[in-house]
């Protein structure tokens, strides 16, 4: 297939190339670069009309191997984070956050041996000038959706002015507006809706504008998420839905 020639010659062309003058034995991105490829595959989660995959990949490695590969840290995850952007846009998928490669160190894992995951993660908190209030994971890339090989802004889209209102739990009475940005709902401060119900997620859940609707996603929660009682993984809403937090209800209003 024309695609995995193309995704065999980045490895040639980049990793490949970059890493066998530092690396002679034992692990090699490459291989970490491949996996994660798979990672993707196998996490991604099919919409009406896109495909959305991870935005993060953590790949934890054998107390020798991340003695060796520490040094070039920055510069694998870029490598990787480069393949993993290209990789998604020649299948036209989506992220729905920044990019992030953790590189982890496992004591309990043999020379050569490694292990990847892979999650939806919620933008990082910033502060006053914008810049991270954590230690956040590298970041190599904006919220982006590729189609047919052209980057398009989600902000770009026709707005819809919704919003979601508390009618039940702790935080009753609260209310949130909802136009073509993304809302996070959970007990983390800084999210556009958040709860007191220490039932719910940092991120629970969030709401993204999609081809003139909103969409809400459970970001694997623990309890998950609920509307009309119904768990969801994904779901169009419509004015009327309840959703279900923890103890809390929130009810989708459209102006």
């Amino acid at each position: 297939m024309k695609l995995f020639r193309n995704v065999e010659n980045f490895f040639e062309k980049h990793i490949e190339d970059f890493f066998s003058k530092k690396f002679k034995s034992g692990l090699q991105p490459v291989e970490i670069g491949k996996q994660l490829g798979r990672e993707m595959e196998n996490q991604k989660t099919v919409g009406v009309s896109q495909i959305f995959v991870p935005n993060q990949y953590t790949v934890q490695i054998s107390s020798a191997d991340y003695e060796r590969i520490k040094p070039y840290e920055q510069a694998i995850k870029q490598e990787l984070a480069q393949f993993l952007t290209q990789y998604a846009g020649q299948k036209e998928y989506t992220f729905l956050g920044a990019i992030e490669i953790v590189l982890a160190e496992d004591a309990a894992l043999s020379t050569g041996i490694f292990r990847t995951t892979s999650a939806f993660t919620e933008p990082p908190d910033l502060g006053e000038k914008g810049e991270s209030t954590a230690n956040q994971p590298e970041q190599f890339s904006d919220t982006l959706i590729f189609k047919k090989g052209n980057l398009v802004n989600t902000s770009q889209s026709t707005s819809l002015a919704g919003a979601l209102v508390v009618i039940d739990g702790m935080d009753a009475g609260m209310r949130t507006d909802l136009g073509s940005n993304r809302v996070n709902i959970g007990r983390r401060e800084s999210n556009e809706l958040p709860l007191s119900d220490m039932n719910t997620s940092r991120l629970q859940s969030y709401i993204v504008f999609e081809d003139g609707e909103h969409v809400l996603y459970d970001a694997k929660s623990l309890n998950g998420t609920y509307v009309n009682g119904h768990r969801i993984v994904r779901r169009r809403l419509q004015p009327g839905d309840r959703i279900k937090v923890g103890n809390t209800t929130i009810l989708y209003e459209v102006k």
